[in-house]
């Protein structure tokens, strides 16, 4: 991935008083970069797992926490994108997800995305 101008901007030194670097936000707090949500990176298997979790109310202490990147605006996110995919599927839109938090923009939670992939 080549360097973009973007990656370089400043991004906040720490989270905004009160945000833990893990906690829980809910489905429709989180934003997914459309080439992400294209990327099939994870298995209908996996979206069915998590889907079971959900309906048995066992989703929202999952392991390990989602990571996220938090623009000061924005949360990111980064991993485990079958079980937002399952969050979605079943309409479960309040679903809450733990997640581990950090500063950060879209460019780097799609580049943390993508070298998981490779």
């Amino acid at each position: 991935m080549s360097h973009s101008p973007h990656l370089h901007a400043r991004t906040p030194a720490r989270l905004p008083v009160g945000m833990l670097g893990l906690d829980y936000l809910k489905f429709r707090q989180l934003s997914v970069d459309e080439v992400l949500r294209c990327t099939e990176s994870f298995t209908e298997d996996a979206v069915r797992n998590a889907m079971t979790d959900i309906r048995s109310g066992s989703m929202r202490t999952a392991q390990p926490a989602m990571k996220v990147f938090f623009d000061g605006c924005q949360f990111w996110l980064a991993s485990h994108f079958h079980r937002h995919e399952a969050a979605r599927r079943l309409g479960a839109f309040q679903q809450e997800f733990w997640c581990q938090i950090q500063p950060g923009q879209k460019a780097h939670a799609v580049r943390y995305a993508l070298e998981r992939l490779n």
